[in-house]
């Protein structure tokens, strides 16, 4: 049969020609050679193996920012962060114009700038005027097209870690402040605990404002009042010392101190205190102007000591009155402050005994002026230790508690609700308490009620905190403080943590591209056999009777023969040289065996129709196979064009019956595949069988054009 007899033929040429052997041994060899440097080259180009080679430059220009006296510096941490990080690398500049010199050079890849504001735009929402935090990002995309691509991972990777370092950072602070809310023994928190402890001082605090206050609003009340007396006794002073200017000097001086005490700048308590010594010590001196050392009487009248009297208590009222408020706070304050009334009421008794004695001539009224004498000296020793005592012990304490209330204010200003004027009035008011006489009783009267009207809505504060606890959304907001807050930082900077689960897993990017570069490399062995050798018969003499399907047939098998090797040697290669990744190797080599097979007898039909011609209809179809047969991008991505030419592609058909080798078998497809190759076939038969005889007079023409170039073959 001439069939078996052409293959014989050429195969007997070849083994008996070195050249020809040697050139077909090339021919066998060089396609393998194709798909494992390019399978190769692509074995790990995203593995941190490969990208840590790649030079991207990184700078912080981060002031840092400070946050409740705690130093903050978001660039820092991310600069460390990125240096435990391999998958780069990364280049640490200490300056920006270097680093983007660097990328515009081609030095590095890629170049990531922190700018300067970052911690306090990362911050900025503390403020309420939310700016977003700039990261600049500068990449040479000339150097190389797909390093953008792989250095653009750069830009998620500073992304993650600047969101995990300023999550982490501040959920861990939070959750470190709340540790504070595990439930204690009474089973209560002690973040409520700690929150109610905390309004009920305030609460406290506000109580103690509201005393002072009232001691102030009492005393000017007091003044008031004792201005009035000391107006009308001091007319009847004037009488009864009419003899005696100088005495009366001393005794209005006193008078007008009262009046100027509204005024003091001093602590009222203290100044109260030093104007009742000195109206007792001006008192003294009106009962010894009173005496007639002469005859040892009484000059005054019985109304006249009745006004002193009234003097007396109106004195000592005053000193009860601003001290009143504070006795209760030290025992020694409440012991000196008993001897003052006692020291005062042996000298009440002894003017009322010397009222008795007016106009009478008696030795007794001599010894009662001395005793009363006597007796004011004792009271104003008695006030001056009942002073001492209040500004070395309570004084301080109301200060601590004015300053302590004063603290609170914008505490209470944002539990309450209160307005902001209000607050400033009244801190301003604290802040000068000893001046607060000078305000005068209705501003005093007015902070007052603004005091009290706060604490009613702290109580109400109070209430709803007691009862906290019950809520169940409050609960399980407290079961989950419990937790470690390094647990939970780390939980909340990263919550979603994303399990790969490969259905059909790829170890490496090498064995994910091997099916494009086999099925390529296939195609190439093809195609060089079909541009090498001729597909027709130049001496027909040794064939009798030679018809067109026994040539198309018997030159055929030599190319047949060769894509065979040609593919055993790239299928072996690509096992157990390059080892990519397979779990079906027998049916591996059979789906390329068959692709060779396929891609052989139908570039062979298209050059033995067309000739010339036909090599170049191979050329176009290959490349436009590999720009859209979905070797390296998915098919979706790619021009509409190639994606309606897609499913005419024998390569899309090639690929996929090679992928289910590699990747793992689903169902049916790989035979589907193998069928659906298998119609190029009946292409190739076409063109071969019965489309090249009306070509064969055309194909003789453009051959003898070719020869009449001269330049040819």
């Amino acid at each position: 049969m001439n069939i078996i007899r052409i293959f014989a033929s050429d195969a007997r040429r070849i083994w008996t020609n070195v050249v020809a052997l040697v050139v077909i041994l090339g021919l066998a060899v060089i396609p393998s050679l194709y798909a494992w440097f390019n399978i190769l080259s692509n074995w790990d180009p995203y593995g941190e193996k490969a990208t840590s080679n790649l030079k991207v430059a990184v700078v912080s220009e981060d002031e840092g920012t400070e946050i409740d006296g705690v130093d903050l510096n978001i660039g820092t941490i991310v600069i460390n962060n990125l240096k435990e990080n391999k998958s780069i690398d990364w280049q640490f500049s200490k300056r920006s114009v270097d680093a983007v010199e660097g990328v515009t050079s081609g030095k590095y890849y890629a170049a990531l700038v922190i700018d300067k504001n970052f911690s306090k735009d990362m911050l900025s929402f503390i403020g309420g005027d939310t700016i977003n935090p700039k990261i600049h990002y500068y990449e040479n995309e000339k150097l190389n097209a797909i390093a953008p691509k792989i250095t653009g991972k750069v830009k998620i990777t500073v992304q993650n870690e600047v969101n995990a370092a300023f999550v982490g950072t501040l959920t861990e602070g939070v959750l470190t402040v709340s540790k504070y809310a595990a439930m204690n023994n009474n089973g209560e928190t002690d973040l409520t605990a700690g929150a109610v402890d905390r309004l009920k001082t305030l609460d406290g605090d506000m109580t103690v404002c509201v005393t002072i206050l009232d001691s102030y609003i009492s005393l000017t009340e007091t003044s008031e009042n004792l201005m009035k007396a000391a107006g009308k006794v001091s007319n009847e002073m004037s009488e009864m010392i009419a003899t005696a200017g100088a005495l009366s000097t001393t005794a209005q001086t006193t008078v007008n101190a009262a009046d100027q005490t509204l005024g003091t700048t001093s602590d009222m308590v203290v100044i109260t205190m030093s104007n009742t010594e000195n109206k007792l010590a001006a008192l003294k001196t009106t009962i010894d102007s009173a005496m007639d050392t002469e005859n040892d009487t009484v000059q005054y009248s019985s109304s006249q000591m009745d006004a002193l009297i009234s003097v007396a208590d109106g004195i000592i009222q005053e000193t009860e009155t601003s001290i009143k408020d504070y006795v209760d706070t030290s025992e020694d304050l409440k012991d000196k402050n008993q001897k003052v009334v006692d020291s005062y009421a042996v000298l009440k008794g002894d003017m009322s005994k010397l009222e008795g004695s007016i106009n009478t001539l008696n030795s007794d009224s001599k010894a009662l002026a001395d005793s009363i004498n006597a007796d004011i000296d004792n009271l104003i020793s008695e006030i001056d230790a009942l002073m001492k005592t209040y500004v070395n012990t309570v004084k301080p304490s109301i200060t601590n508690s004015i300053n302590s209330v004063r603290s609170s204010l914008l505490t209470v200003q944002k539990l309450v609700g209160d307005s902001t004027d209000s607050i400033s009035n009244l801190s301003a008011v604290l802040g000068s308490y000893p001046d607060m006489m000078g305000m005068g009783k209705e501003k005093l009267q007015d902070s007052k009620a603004k005091v009290l009207e706060m604490q009613g809505k702290l109580e109400d504060l109070i209430s709803k905190m007691d009862s906290l606890d019950e809520n169940e959304q409050y609960k399980m907001l407290i079961k989950l403080l419990e937790k470690d807050p390094d647990t939970i930082a780390d939980f909340i900077s990263e919550p979603t943590e994303i399990k790969t689960i490969a259905v059909y897993k790829i170890k490496n990017n090498g064995s994910a591209t091997a099916p494009f570069y086999i099925t390529l490399s296939i195609w190439v062995g093809a195609l060089i056999l079909v541009a090498i050798i001729h597909t027709k018969i130049k001496d027909r003499s040794e064939f009798p009777r030679l018809k067109t399907f026994e040539e198309f047939f018997g030159r055929y098998l030599i190319f047949f023969a060769i894509g065979q090797i040609q593919t055993l040697i790239t299928v072996f290669g690509a096992l157990f040289y390059v080892g990519i990744q397979c779990k079906h190797g027998f049916l591996f080599w059979v789906a390329c065996a068959f692709t060779s097979f396929v891609y052989t007898i139908l570039l062979y039909a298209l050059t033995y129709a067309f000739g010339a011609v036909g090599e170049a209809i191979a050329v176009v179809l290959m490349v436009i196979q590999v720009a859209g047969s979905g070797g390296t991008f998915p098919i979706e991505v790619l021009p509409k064009v190639f994606q309606v030419l897609y499913e005419y592609m024998p390569f899309n058909y090639s690929m996929n019956a090679i992928r289910e080798c590699i990747g793992g078998m689903h169902g049916r497809d790989y035979a589907f595949y193998l069928t659906r190759l298998s119609i190029y076939i009946g292409v190739a038969l076409l063109i071969g069988l019965i489309l090249s005889i009306p070509l064969k007079r055309l194909n003789r023409k453009v051959e003898k054009m070719k020869e009449e170039t001269g330049i040819m073959a």
